[in-house]
């Protein structure tokens, strides 16, 4: 069982094969393929191409609607609500952060919510494209009301999901700020989908069915739980997120009853704040601040065994380099699942 590898391009072309095997419109797939190479550019694989057998499954299972389209369904000043009508979450992200930031160039800063969406993907896209218009963007997102795999702080059930946040400020002489990570200590990806579930896991990560430290990932998937970073801290960003992806959009909180809140498995809620520098404070003042504050902690003199102080995002725009010319590669186990799905659906992947 082989490693696979192969450029950017022919990984979106073989996402746009299989998407499009499943009845998703031309630029759907498109939008669906391009998020996921981008992960694995960027280093983040557990929102990479690796997810397509799980994006399967839930449109087998009727989870996901591949042909729909997301609509706004609210839109009151600054503040505004997409309904992704249960389609791909990314395709639903990006029409949201495109009304965000239409309202912040007018207004100056704008929130939106995404509702009844698919999984969005790597967060880090959205905030990062925010920056790219000399924007500031916050993000949260959680299960959409469904029971995830995380246990909050003291406790032994597992209720939310990894609930991640990102933010991104832009800068001139840098590359952006971007933050973004999962309120657990990993990725639930890195857990929910490794090829080896007897996969060793370090301490702290999760716990088993019993409340005991996992050791292995197959401890955590199977009945048991992953936990918040840093303690009561983390499981503050984690509940915080919950509250603002869940029930401030109207998605639905986890742990309760549905109610008369719509949910599907493997759906995402959102929520997103975008903030246009100009309203704000002066251009040129921001930018020397900025990049004056990047070029400072550039000089700071590293700690024994560290090359150099990082700004958050340098280490993807750096995997994305590499990348560039070397390709991406593949666990042999997660190509596999990954044909699998192809030869189901009747894809080519010639």
């Amino acid at each position: 069982m082989h490693d696979v590898t192969y450029s950017a391009a022919q990984w979106q072309e073989i996402c746009r094969r299989i998407l499009a095997a499943w009845g998703t419109p031309e630029d759907i797939t498109g939008c669906v393929a391009h998020s996921l190479v981008d992960a694995d550019l960027a280093g983040v694989h557990s929102h990479g191409v690796l997810r397509i057998p799980s994006y399967y499954n839930c449109v087998k299972r009727g989870w996901y609607e591949p042909a729909t389209r997301p609509e706004v369904v609210r839109a009151e000043g600054v503040m505004a609500l997409v309904d992704g009508h249960w389609g791909f979450g990314q395709v639903a992200m990006y029409l949201g952060l495109s009304v965000a930031m239409e309202q912040a160039r007018a207004q100056g800063m704008a929130g939106v919510g995404v509702v009844h969406a698919g999984h969005v993907g790597r967060l880090g896209e959205y905030v990062e494209r925010a920056a790219a218009e000399n924007m500031i963007a916050l993000m949260g997102t959680s299960s959409g009301g469904n029971t995830g795999l995380v246990a909050p702080y003291g406790g032994t059930e597992r209720i939310f999901s990894t609930n991640p946040i990102a933010a991104a400020v832009p800068a001139r002489a840098h590359p952006p700020f971007v933050m973004d990570f999962a309120t657990t200590v990993v990725a639930a990806g890195k857990i929910e989908l490794a090829s080896n579930q007897e996969m060793p896991i370090a301490p702290g990560i999760g716990i088993d069915a019993e409340g005991r430290p996992a050791t292995v990932a197959r401890e955590v998937v199977q009945g048991g739980a992953m936990l918040p970073f840093g303690g009561h801290k983390g499981y503050a960003l984690v509940l915080l997120t919950e509250l603002l992806a869940g029930a401030l959009t109207g998605a639905g909180v986890a742990g309760l009853p549905a109610g008369t809140h719509s949910r599907r498995p493997g759906s995402n809620a959102s929520f997103l704040i975008v903030i246009d520098v100009a309203h704000m404070t002066e251009t040129e003042e921001f930018y020397a601040d900025v990049d004056g504050l990047f070029d400072r902690l550039k000089q700071i003199r590293p700690a024994p065994g560290v090359r150099e102080v990082l700004i958050p995002g340098e280490p993807e725009a750096a995997a994305r380099s590499r990348s560039a010319g070397a390709g991406i590669t593949i666990e042999g186990a997660t190509w596999e699942q990954i044909a699998a799905v192809a030869t189901e659906c009747g894809a080519t992947l010639d």
